[in-house]
């Protein structure tokens, strides 16, 4: 693909271009193509250069990751780009996938390096994102799950950018070998007891046979999907100021002024606001039926997933747990 090179480079420089001021570029390198083609292509853009630094998690989870840390420091070395690497315990734990496991622990400590004016750049390409997608739908997930993964959010202190999410694996693919560029190769990417992967090896090639810019449609559905999850979270953020107490409790009366439907995504919104892992549709059905239309003479409590919810007279209350 002739014009890989440039496509990508004008991605990167594009995103980039609207963060100002900028302190620090930190780039999520694990070695492979992906983060390989775009750390290399951040180092080959002069204005950006001397703000670099790679990062490497080891995970502990395979016994080559000690290799992996020293080809990764030898091509930011080669590069010409600060190095630095973290080690993080990426066992699951209860209610947690693998993926999810080392997803929250790299993330854990990505989160701690940006101060104010950071950037933190993730490889994510649009076969990613119809990866991404596809498992949300096959989850059951609303807008929120269908909107996929953002090009920009905060994070920490920074914000955490995808510039390669419009770009499909076919130019990433193409400005490494235009480049001789030299990465590693993880066998567990072959595995499909993984979701990700299964649908990856098995199933998203199937689907391409069939509609072979299937990548570029469902990313544009993704989009549509943000945009209107977005509206509702404007609404939904309106509603909550009606009902949410100083204490960040719900004030009961008020909820039940709402229909159902809204009642729910006051909930959901709520639980946003209190930065916590959203709901199932199931557990606010639950939080309705056994903690707000409990009987008068009842102290129902609801627990899950590190939450507890009660009804304390007039309030419904939600407070973090251990799990």
């Amino acid at each position: 693909m002739k014009n890989a090179q440039n496509s990508i480079l004008i991605e990167i420089r594009t995103t980039l271009a609207k963060i100002s001021p900028l302190n620090r570029l930190f780039i999520g390198y694990s070695g492979g193509v992906d983060s390989h083609v775009l750390l290399h292509a951040c180092a080959v853009l002069p204005e950006f250069k001397s703000k670099i630094c790679a990062v490497y998690i080891h995970h502990g989870l395979q016994k080559e990751a000690d290799d992996w840390i020293c080809h990764c420091e030898k091509i930011a070395k080669n590069l010409g780009v600060e190095f630095l690497t973290f080690r993080v315990d990426a066992h699951s734990k209860r209610g947690e996938s693998p993926e999810e496991a080392a997803r929250n622990a790299r993330y854990e400590v990505l989160k701690n390096l940006l101060t104010e004016n950071d950037v933190l750049l993730i490889a994510q390409h649009r076969e990613d994102q119809l990866e991404t997608v596809l498992l949300q739908l096959f989850r059951g997930s609303g807008l929120k799950g269908l909107a996929g993964m953002p090009q920009k959010m905060v994070f920490g202190k920074g914000q955490l950018l995808r510039p390669l999410l419009d770009v499909g694996k076919n130019e990433i693919t193409a400005y490494a070998l235009e480049n001789q560029l030299n990465w590693i190769e993880d066998p567990s990417n072959q595995s499909t007891i993984y979701d990700r992967n299964f649908l990856r090896q098995e199933i998203i090639p199937t689907l391409k046979q069939r509609w072979q810019s299937l990548d570029k449609t469902v990313s544009r559905t993704a989009t549509h999907c943000a945009q209107a999850q977005n509206l509702i979270s404007e609404i939904a953020q309106i509603e909550l100021s009606h009902v949410l107490n100083e204490d960040n409790s719900l004030h009961i009366p008020h909820l039940l002024t709402y229909s159902q439907t809204k009642q729910q995504l006051i909930l959901r919104e709520w639980f946003a606001y209190l930065n916590l892992r959203m709901p199932s549709q199931d557990f606010l059905q639950r939080i309705l039926n056994e903690v707000i239309f409990a009987a008068i003479d009842r102290h129902p409590i609801l627990q899950k997933n590190g939450v507890t919810v009660t009804r304390q007279k007039l309030k419904l209350v939600l407070t973090q747990t251990n799990q």
